[in-house]
């Protein structure tokens, strides 16, 4: 059976994504006993640093957007991918729709929701405490990232096959 790292989606990354990724995997190994800690939240943040630049990778790879938004400050993979951003609001930085049309509508659905749940939940605090991650919440969010990785990276491979194909 071939690991993580062996797969399609983790080759995609650069070399500091990978990192970032094995010190989630490194950290939700290394907390497995301790009864003293009442929020993982930390397990997920390094993975969704790297899933967050995952996808701003494969906007860059399906030419969305260009080396100089990949590269800049301003763009946000939040905004991007929201699918109940305003029709008024919808503009040439605005991807949902692309992304469904590319892959799949639910697939688009679910890189959002992941983005959504694992990255954006996870870093805002919320006053009543409600976003504190056990070591398995931790780790199933670490797991859904890897889903959406993988299958994304298959589809995409699937694309640029088939614009190969036309070419």
């Amino acid at each position: 059976m071939q690991t993580f790292q062996e797969e399609p989606c983790f080759q995609y990354l650069d070399s500091w994504q990978q990192n970032l990724v094995k010190t989630s995997f490194y950290l939700s190994e290394q907390f497995v006993n301790d009864t003293n800690i009442n929020d993982f939240s930390f397990v997920v943040f390094p993975m969704a640093k790297a899933y967050e630049g995952f996808l701003k990778k494969v906007l860059l790879d399906l030419e969305l957007i260009s080396h100089k938004v990949y590269y800049g400050r301003r763009f946000r993979i939040g905004r991007a991918l929201n699918p109940d951003v305003s029709p008024k609001q919808r503009d040439q930085w605005w991807f949902f729709d692309d992304i469904a049309r590319i892959f799949n509508q639910e697939l688009a659905r679910e890189i959002w929701q992941t983005w959504l749940v694992c990255r954006n939940h996870v870093f805002h605090f919320f006053p009543n405490g409600e976003k504190v991650l056990s070591l398995s919440e931790a780790i199933a969010y670490l797991h859904r990232m890897q889903n959406v990785m993988r299958e994304t990276v298959k589809l995409l491979n699937k694309h640029n096959e088939s614009k190969a194909i036309e070419s």
